[in-house]
C-alpha cells in the first residue's frame, strides 16, 4: 500500500452563494505497470491503511486498470509526446498519462468552512510484489463550481 499527502491546497472562498460542486483533478496520471485502487480523505493525513468509506475526511475512489508489464522492443512502451502536426490523426500513444476526476463535494462540504484541505490518497497495488509505488501524477487541482446564474 502506497501512501500520499498533499501540502495544503487553498479552498476558494465562499461569500453569499457557496460553490456547487467541488473535484479533484489529478492530472497526468501514470499508467504502466499493475493496476490498483485509490482511496481519497480530506483533512485526515493518519487516516489507517484499512479505512473504511465512513471514515472522517473520506471523499471517494478511483481504480486505475494499468497496462502492465511491457513485451515490446526498446522504447514500445515509451510515450511518443505530442503528434507531429495539428493534422496527425493518429491516436495517442498508449501510455500516455491520463487525468482523473474524483468528485468531493459532499465531503469538502462536510468539512465545514476550512481555507485550505488536505488531500490523502491510499493506493493499493494489483501486484505488490511487483511495484508498491503504483500511484504517479504530475498536479493534484482543487476545481469548484459556482451554482448557475439566474436570470
Amino acid at each position: 500500500m502506497q501512501r500520499w499527502s498533499s501540502q495544503p491546497i487553498p479552498v476558494p472562498a465562499v461569500d453569499d452563494a457557496p460553490w456547487e460542486r467541488a473535484d479533484l483533478e489529478f492530472e497526468g496520471v501514470e499508467h504502466d505497470g499493475p493496476s490498483y485502487a485509490v482511496a481519497v480523505f480530506l483533512n485526515n493525513p493518519d487516516v489507517a491503511d484499512d479505512a473504511a468509506d465512513d471514515t472522517p475526511g473520506f471523499a471517494g475512489r478511483f481504480t486505475v486498470f494499468a497496462h502492465g508489464d511491457c513485451w515490446g522492443d526498446a522504447g514500445h512502451c515509451e510515450p511518443t509526446g505530442e503528434p507531429i502536426s495539428a493534422f496527425d490523426r493518429r491516436p495517442l500513444h498508449p501510455l500516455t498519462p491520463i487525468d482523473i476526476t474524483v468528485e468531493i463535494t459532499e465531503a469538502l462540504q462536510a468539512l465545514g468552512a476550512v481555507d485550505e484541505v488536505t488531500v490523502t490518497a491510499l493506493a493499493w497495488s494489483s501486484e505488490p510484489d511487483k511495484r508498491e509505488d503504483v500511484l504517479r501524477f504530475a498536479r493534484l487541482t482543487l476545481i469548484t463550481y459556482d451554482p448557475p446564474a439566474t436570470l
